[in-house]
């Protein structure tokens, strides 16, 4: 087989193979594929795409979760309601339910923001 990337041969290996995301990791152990001997460029075999692929996924929810998770947590350390911090905030309620859920995963600059907050409470007198 050559390598679609270079041209390359491509070697038949059984390898892990570690995903990241957000400071979480997964390791998929036995990933079985073909990989150049120059360039590194692989292709998973059909079983291992759809493994990588669940994975990928895995971690996505996994994040999303502890985002919402975080939101929920500085939300209750400020002793605000959803609504009420949504106001504060500028957004609309079900946005910010969504964010705390982990149905939508809201932009860095907010998840900082957030965590800014919990950090300084007294600013949110600032942005009353």
């Amino acid at each position: 087989m050559k390598c679609p990337e270079c041209g390359s041969n491509m070697v038949r290996k059984t390898i892990d193979e570690t995903l990241e995301l957000d400071g979480q990791s997964l390791t998929l152990h036995g990933m079985s594929g073909h990989f150049c001997t120059d360039c590194d460029e692989g292709l998973w075999d059909d079983m291992s795409y759809r493994r990588y692929v669940e994975g990928q996924e895995a971690l996505v929810r996994s994040a999303k979760e502890n985002v919402g998770t975080d939101i929920r947590r500085i939300r209750n350390k400020l002793n605000l309601t959803q609504k009420d911090f949504a106001l504060r905030l500028g957004m609309g309620k079900i946005a910010f339910s969504r964010y705390e859920t982990g149905k939508t995963r809201p932009p860095a600059f907010f998840i900082k923001f957030l965590k800014i907050l919990e950090r300084h409470p007294d600013l949110l007198n600032e942005i009353r």
